[in-house]
């Protein structure tokens, strides 16, 4: 099916549709190449250059797209994106996670402005030069944000998981890197690592429930600080929009702030040899698990983890109680290390919820359920399915052991890539069999949240996610399909067999 014959999105209580734009339909003669992408993403003339010129930027546009602001609007460093970029290619590419890990040090929060929405230790969500992008000089004076930018919650605890790893694999010599900060004084890197567990431990120190939370410090700051960061994106079952007056805690953020602060334990126990640090990080993370097991998890419709927490009138935690790709994140998470029989019941009930109709689409899985009430297949993060998403679930089922759901997932997302021959931000998540992008703009006006919607948009020609995706999926080498696991190997069985397509 074309997406021009595809019907406008279902419309909700108050919507109204006031603007509408169609794209030309531009299917290159031949796939973009992956290692090209990220070679020109990452400002590199050669492949041995990679790293060179510090991160990636978050996505690109095919030169037919050149002209055109839709497609040309995230040619900037954002340092989630950086982050999860540098994470999947660590190991072909080790100086391009250096240089992130130094280029988001040298970018780091050393005060609180709310404007930036900075704080001491935060790493930025979105780094732009207002002298030379327009966008920047746009935000500013219709937005009121200062560069660069803080206004994401998780982007400081993957940098955190991101420099684990990266010590892991390459030892402890980048603590004593030096980089110029923001206040233009020289520091080693073991002072942004330390300045990022500073935010990370002061974040849940004034939270009363031990979470992570988010809420803008600039009135027109991002709202949802997350991945999934569209205004509506966090909502309750009945289709309430999630209350941002007080903070909101989102499922994969606090699965990211455990493993951050997993990884720092041992780096404070075998680097810095704070043995006070190790305390305190030991009773924050066990503190976290019981959150994420307790407050995030519902046994309704047959058991799932929520997308998060918002707050009501009294500050009193209250499930955001829908089935999102987000529960999917816990399988590549250390929350499950311990394989005892309640975490197997948990990891199952994920698999079953991702796998099931509602959620996997013919392109993947779905950013949100498709029989939860704000889903629209081309909706940016409220049922499209996003290539990165998909692949980190993937790493998650090969962590559990699941290694044919895994290589199910991953023959999906090169199927995606191969058939529209680029490498795109995130596909349709329509109930059909069929590879599908957005070609148009889709607005409406929503009067009883009071505010104009943006339910479709065409997706950017190449984004560094799914770059960084394609590669490790091309560079891995993959477990035997059958397991000895003979528990396992029925579960998958009957999880392949109840596939819909």
């Amino acid at each position: 099916m074309s997406p021009k014959l595809l019907p406008l999105p279902r419309l909700l209580k108050g919507e109204k549709i006031i603007y509408i734009k169609n794209f030309d339909e531009r299917t290159p003669k031949q796939t973009v190449s992956s290692l090209k992408a990220l070679e020109s993403l990452a400002k590199a003339k050669r492949y041995a250059d990679i790293g060179k010129y510090g991160p990636v930027v978050a996505a690109e546009s095919l030169k037919d797209h050149s002209n055109e602001r839709e497609f040309t609007k995230y040619n900037a460093i954002f340092g989630r994106d950086s982050l999860r970029v540098a994470v999947d290619l660590i190991k072909e590419y080790p100086k391009l996670a250096k240089a992130t890990l130094i280029r988001l040090a040298e970018l780091q929060g050393l005060e609180f402005n709310e404007w930036r929405e900075e704080e001491v230790g935060k790493i930025i969500h979105e780094y732009r030069d207002p002298v030379v992008d327009p966008i920047a000089r746009e935000l500013i004076e219709q937005r009121g944000w200062d560069w660069p930018y803080y206004g994401s919650i998780d982007s400081t605890l993957e940098y955190l998981k991101t420099f684990n790893l990266y010590c892991k694999l390459y030892g402890y010599s980048i603590f004593k890197q030096i980089y110029v900060g923001r206040d233009k004084k020289k520091h080693e890197m073991s002072f942004a690592y330390d300045m990022a567990i500073y935010w990370t431990l002061n974040k849940l120190k004034v939270s009363s429930n031990d979470l992570i939370e988010f809420k803008s410090l600039n009135p027109n700051g991002i709202e949802n600080q997350a991945w999934k960061d569209s205004w509506d994106s966090y909502f309750h079952h009945n289709g309430l929009i999630a209350n941002h007056k007080y903070g909101i805690a989102s499922i994969e953020v606090q699965a990211a702030g455990y493993d951050a602060l997993v990884g720092a334990i041992n780096i404070y126990d075998k680097y810095f040899k704070d043995l006070k640090k190790v305390l305190e990080l030991s009773q924050k993370v066990q503190k976290i698990k019981e959150n994420i097991f307790n407050l995030f998890w519902t046994d309704i419709s047959g058991g799932y983890f929520v997308l998060g927490t918002d707050r009501d009138k009294g500050q009193k935690p209250r499930q955001l109680r829908i089935r999102t790709s987000n529960m999917g994140h816990l399988l590549n998470s250390e929350i499950f290390s311990i394989n005892n029989d309640f975490a197997q019941d948990r990891v199952h009930k994920i698999i079953k919820q991702l796998f099931s109709k509602e959620l996997l689409s013919f392109s993947g899985i779905r950013t949100l359920a498709s029989d939860e009430i704000r889903f629209r297949p081309g909706a940016y993060h409220n049922g499209s399915v996003w290539i990165w998403d998909n692949y980190l679930i993937a790493q998650g089922l090969e962590k559990q052991g699941y290694y044919r759901l895994a290589y199910f997932i991953e023959k999906i997302i090169l199927d995606d890539v191969n058939t529209v021959k680029r490498l795109p931000e995130y596909f349709r998540g329509d109930l059909t069999k069929t590879h599908l992008l957005n070609s148009r703009i889709v607005e409406v006006e929503d009067k009883i949240n009071n505010k104009i919607n943006r339910l479709e948009q065409p997706p950017q020609d190449i984004q560094a996610w799914t770059v960084a995706s394609i590669l490790a999926i091309k560079s891995e080498k993959k477990p035997p399909l059958k397991i000895e696991d003979s528990d396992k190997y029925r579960f998958e069985e009957d999880i392949l067999k109840s596939i819909w397509f």
